[in-house]
């Protein structure tokens, strides 16, 4: 025989899978958010970084109208031909200070720059703080200007500043001979710092270069800048974001190396601690889950010695019930009350038997005796035809098939079969009171196959009879019709004589009618409607125009009904 888990087992299994699934759905869950919050950030830090760097694009290409300005200016154009073409120390040397008044105008166009010198025929005059460039670096420049011949060019200088050079040219008759060289001075170490404060950031880290010179860079000296394809890099040792791209006015190529501490590191920890704190709570709450089970467990294996006794034949009546009022307490309960019960249903299920054999001995006589009653009924009619009493013939004959209609086992008929019915009645309710009842049908011939409840129309005219003839000696008009409406088959009947009381509808279903006669009559014929076709089958009660009104509806051609009953 296989070894079989307790129950106890199966739970502490359960509960252990369920630790363990929990901790892992967790684990990936954090990775997943991890990931996505990395993409997230990089991306929305990504454009961050294009608005930020805007602000520097906006001083490079100032530097770049600035320059344009000074090379097409008619004065610095005038004034350096003279200077270029010799004709007088003296005279030179006030042209000199000439251009550097008029240097002195532009300098003004944004607090970066912060240097413009001109350099020629040996000499560099300038306004500002002054060139930092020493002669090699200058001679360098110098150099890459007129290689470009005229087009403005980038260059870093270690002082942590960009200087844009570029040859102005004569420009008087399209010669384009050099007149001199332009050098404009950015302090890209104050822009960096401005960055900083425009993006919230200290620890970023900037680089810019230009046609593959390198500008200006806040690397650590000797470390390799990252490759093109990297957009996570390690600088200083500080994990990094990358970011890279080209200005777009200015041309210059840039790389932001922003710590990924900066942007999430405190999240990072929240997030750590949440899971350390859910992770107790989860324990927590295994453990409680823990002692409720075994709890339970002991419960249930009490109410499981006590149904072995019970199986063995030992009189449980004596142990102790569970105490509590939870659902194992109720079971116990339970039990106890059908170990009660037992004995007694045992000792007297002998007395019950011979007790369903005598009802069955009074249905089998209750079946003969209706059969009895309606073949005398059908005797009498017959004899009334021999000696010609047609009147006790009708009777007889009407009162026999509202007889042998009544014992059927039918539930529901036809409309035309129900209408049959109920000219039978009111043959009879003719021969009582001869001129005192008029009677009229309006029913259309397509709704005559339709099923309605047995005697549903026959007490409702019995009702007009009994309230406007026979309680007040009143001639009464009857009519029964049928309309079909959107909701069904709609059955009116309505009589002059009688009006019903206010809220006759109430009253009927709480039972509070003047008669008990009355009441079971109408009341059956609402309780069966509401049974056979819903809570919105009943009857309903009016007065309108002097003739007292109920109404019911039943569905159109219910053919699902037509087997009840039967």
């Amino acid at each position: 025989m296989k070894p079989t888990l307790t129950l106890s087992k199966k739970l502490s299994l359960i509960l252990v899978a369920f630790f363990c699934s929990m901790l892992i759905v967790v684990v990936l869950l954090l990775n997943g958010l991890k990931n996505e919050y990395d993409r997230q950030v990089y991306s929305i830090n990504s454009e961050n970084t294009r608005n930020s760097l805007s602000r520097a694009d906006s001083v490079f290409s100032s530097a770049l109208l600035l320059s344009d300005l000074i090379v097409t200016d008619d004065f610095f154009q005038s004034t350096l031909s003279t200077i270029k073409d010799g004709d007088g120390e003296s005279l030179e040397d006030g042209l000199w200070g000439d251009v550097i008044a008029r240097l002195s105008t532009f300098l003004d166009s944004s607090s970066l720059i912060v240097d413009i010198s001109i350099a020629g025929d040996g000499r560099i005059a300038g306004s500002g703080s002054g060139m930092a460039l020493s002669s090699s670096s200058l001679s360098d420049a110098i150099s890459l200007a007129r290689s470009a011949e005229g087009a403005p060019v980038w260059l870093g200088s270690d002082d942590g500043s960009i200087y844009l050079v570029r040859t102005i040219r004569r420009q008087e008759f399209l010669s384009l001979d050099e007149l001199a060289i332009l050098l404009i001075r950015i302090d890209v170490t104050t822009l960096s710092s401005m960055l900083r404060e425009d993006f919230s950031n200290a620890g970023m880290r900037l680089v810019f270069s230009y046609d593959g010179r390198l500008l200006y860079s806040e690397y650590p000296e000797g470390e390799k800048l990252p490759s093109s394809y990297e957009v996570v890099a390690s600088v200083g040792n500080i994990p990094c974001y990358i970011y890279r791209g080209v200005l777009p006015q200015s041309g210059i190529s840039y790389i932001d190396a922003v710590p990924q501490d900066s942007l999430y590191g405190g999240i990072i920890q929240r997030v750590v601690g949440a899971f350390a704190v859910l992770l107790i709570m989860l324990i927590l709450f295994l453990l409680l889950l823990n002692h409720i089970v075994k709890r339970m467990l002991s419960r249930i294996n009490a109410l499981r010695e006590k149904m072995d006794a019970f199986e063995k034949g030992s009189n449980v009546t004596s142990i102790p019930s569970l105490p509590g009022s939870d659902e194992i307490a109720q079971l116990n309960d339970h039990f106890d009350n059908m170990a009660k019960g037992y004995k007694e249903i045992v000792e007297d299920n002998y007395q019950r038997e011979i007790m369903m054999k005598d009802s069955s001995i009074k249905i089998l006589t209750q079946q003969i005796n209706p059969h009895f009653l309606y073949n005398v009924l059908d005797s009498i009619y017959w004899m009334s035809q021999k000696y010609n009493a047609d009147d006790i013939a009708s009777m007889s004959y009407s009162l026999a098939s509202l007889f042998r209609a009544a014992v059927s086992s039918e539930d529901l008929v036809t409309v035309h079969k129900e209408l049959e019915l109920l000219e039978s009645f009111l043959d009879i309710q003719r021969s009582r009171f001869p001129d005192s009842i008029r009677y009229s049908v309006s029913v259309p011939e397509e709704v005559m196959d339709t099923m309605i409840p047995k005697f549903s129309l026959q007490p409702l005219v019995e009702n007009a009879v009994k309230h406007s003839v026979e309680e007040n000696g009143i001639r009464t008009e009857i009519e029964v019709s049928c309309h079909i409406t959107e909701h069904g088959v709609l059955f009116e009947v309505s009589n002059t004589g009688s009006a019903f009381p206010e809220n006759m509808a109430e009253k009927l279903r709480e039972g509070i009618v003047s008669s008990s006669t009355e009441r079971i009559g109408l009341q059956n014929i609402d309780e069966r409607l509401n049974l056979l076709f819903g809570e919105e089958s009943h009857l309903y009660f009016r007065n309108e125009n002097g003739r007292a009104i109920v109404s019911f509806t039943v569905p159109w051609r219910q053919d699902d009904y037509s087997s009840i009953g039967r």
